[in-house]
């Protein structure tokens, strides 16, 4: 993992807002990241050795929540192509597999979005 960019965040830093263009998956080195719903309720809180922007492996992929740092924040940087050529390297199946699932992700945090 060495090869790929770091980047850093401060608290209360918004990484990225609901509805941009998903282009970066981040591996959180350390600190906590808070996921926030449209309406700006926590969902989550994802910390080192955890992923978040998964959406950057769909082609395409539009983010679903907002990410804020909680406190200094470190993390991996890999922008949608690094991401899908990481995968067609390991096997060319693995990114329709990453894609089924992820949509299906999405479909999940939409029914539970609307039970409220």
């Amino acid at each position: 993992m060495s090869n790929f960019k770091e980047i850093n965040f401060n608290p209360g830093e918004v990484i990225f807002k609901y509805g941009q263009l998903a282009d970066k998956l981040y591996l959180i080195k350390s600190g906590t990241v808070e996921i926030l719903s449209e309406d700006g309720i926590s969902i989550a809180k994802v910390s080192e050795g955890q992923s978040f922007g998964e959406q950057a492996f769909l082609r395409g992929g539009i983010r679903g929540a907002t990410t804020q740092a909680v406190d200094s924040v470190s993390c991996i940087v890999l922008s949608t192509e690094e991401a899908n050529s990481f995968l067609n390297k390991a096997s060319p199946l693995l990114v329709p597999i990453f894609e089924g699932l992820l949509l299906q992700q999405n479909m999940t945090n939409e029914l539970r979005k609307n039970r409220k």
